[in-house]
């Protein structure tokens, strides 16, 4: 069964596209991310799945059924965590959970207790003075409370320092094996890489990209950063590693896209005096960059 589909969903907001024809499905138990840049239609998406807005046109379900128009009884096996959140100011976290927790029955005060011990959050303080860390660990336990069967959210990681980050991600792990689906939205690829089990890539309000991590085009593109001793290093030299350019700002550093297994990268490498070497993983903007080549025709893709 899916815990959510989405068929050709489209919204506008007047002239302004938010997304178009986005199809997507996510099967029950399935950690599902769904990435792109500020502005790509992440939000819009995840507004759809909970009802906040109403699209122009196309069709949402949970859990195999239509959304109902107010929500209704079908979103009680559902958490949401938006991606900022705001809180009235003279509450205590503590009063605010108290309030949540009366809408489900069966709430699990003992599990509500662990996640504000893991989250090292301060339930007493009122929330017109607490920190953007310390709200959003309050969205976050808000919508873990009763345990759903379906989590959606909206850039879990913001706002949060990396120790804290770490330990939600390792929660969300642990309520997946309990049976838990997750749709998240983020614009790092870091985070989809600690959890996901498929993504979906998005860009200006298109769906670019749909299947597994591993398979994302442009995934294991590396990018280097060098700077060659003595004299600088020949065009054909570079071109064995990938698609290489001179920084105008660092003259003498090279930075090359390589697409190289990595025994070969590193044997490559090692015929060269290198006075600095950084090797890290393709930004998203690298990916779209690499996948609109692919789709394009623009280029040789075999090593870029």
């Amino acid at each position: 069964m899916h815990a959510v589909e989405t068929e050709k969903l489209t919204k506008y907001y007047g002239k302004n596209r938010g997304i178009v024809d986005v199809s997507l499905s996510v099967m029950d138990g399935e950690i599902f991310g769904i990435i792109g840049p500020r502005g790509a239609g992440k939000t819009t998406i995840i507004r759809l799945l909970v009802g906040l807005i109403k699209p122009n046109s196309g069709e949402v379900k949970l859990f195999g059924k239509n959304l109902p128009p107010a929500g209704g009884k079908l979103y009680r096996r559902v958490g949401y965590l938006p991606a900022e959140v705001n809180y009235y100011p003279d509450m205590t976290g503590r009063d605010l959970l108290d309030y949540t927790a009366g809408f489900y029955k069966g709430s699990d005060y003992k599990w509500g207790r662990e996640l504000v011990e893991r989250l090292q959050f301060d339930p007493d303080l009122k929330l017109g003075v607490s920190s953007h860390s310390n709200r959003k660990k309050l969205g976050i336990i808000q919508a873990l409370l009763h345990k759903p069967l379906l989590l959606i959210i909206d850039e879990p990681g913001n706002s949060l320092d990396p120790l804290i980050k770490k330990e939600l991600f390792k929660i969300l792990e642990e309520l997946n094996q309990l049976g838990t689906t997750i749709f998240f939205s983020t614009h790092t690829l870091e985070e989809v890489e600690r959890i996901c089990h498929r993504v979906a890539l998005i860009n200006e309000g298109d769906l670019i990209y749909l299947g597994l991590l591993n398979e994302l085009p442009g995934r294991h593109l590396r990018s280097i950063t060098m700077k060659i001793a003595g004299r600088q290093p020949s065009s054909v030299a570079l071109e064995k590693l990938g698609e290489a350019k001179e920084l105008s700002s660092r003259p003498g550093y090279y930075v090359v896209f390589s697409r190289l297994p990595a025994n070969e990268l590193v044997a490559y490498l090692s015929h060269f005096d290198l006075e600095y070497l950084n090797i890290a993983n393709p930004s998203l903007e690298e990916i779209y960059f690499d996948l609109h080549r692919a789709t394009t025709g623009g280029g040789d893709n075999s090593n870029v």
